[in-house]
């Protein structure tokens, strides 16, 4: 199996919104998102892109292959995203061969096969319960 590497993708053809993800090459020009982009909403973790590169910058054409993870995303307050009960889903969605990440803190995005054992979402409505106001 290859390597995850970071190849930097633009998603805009004026080449404004450049990130660098990583990626598993499946095939020329075509690659596995192995993190989730922040400036495309409709690519998710698990998907198969085709790029386009030109002077070292590799341009969004298409995706070949959606993912087979559901994505859940909820933005928590500092108080929620430390807590143990937080914790608690993350290990469980792994356990359930999931995936999760935290970006910038507070941002929980979770990739879970969509017949997982685990309701992530009955989990995260009483986990927030908690922490509302």
């Amino acid at each position: 199996m290859p390597d995850t590497v970071g190849l930097h993708i633009c998603f805009d053809e004026s080449g404004r919104e450049i990130e660098v993800l990583d990626v598993t090459p499946v095939a020329h020009d075509k690659y596995r998102i192995e993190e989730t982009p922040i400036f495309n909403p409709g690519i998710a973790l698990g998907d198969i892109i085709r790029v386009k590169e030109k002077q070292g910058i590799s341009y969004y054409v298409e995706t070949v292959q959606k993912s087979a993870y559901k994505r859940y995303a909820w933005l928590l307050s500092k108080e929620a995203a430390g807590s143990r009960e937080i914790s608690a889903l993350k290990q469980a969605v792994k356990e359930n061969g999931g995936r999760y990440e935290q970006i910038f803190g507070g941002f929980l995005v979770i990739h879970i096969q969509k017949d997982a054992a685990v309701d992530v979402e009955a989990e995260m409505s009483r986990i927030l319960a908690k922490f509302e106001l």
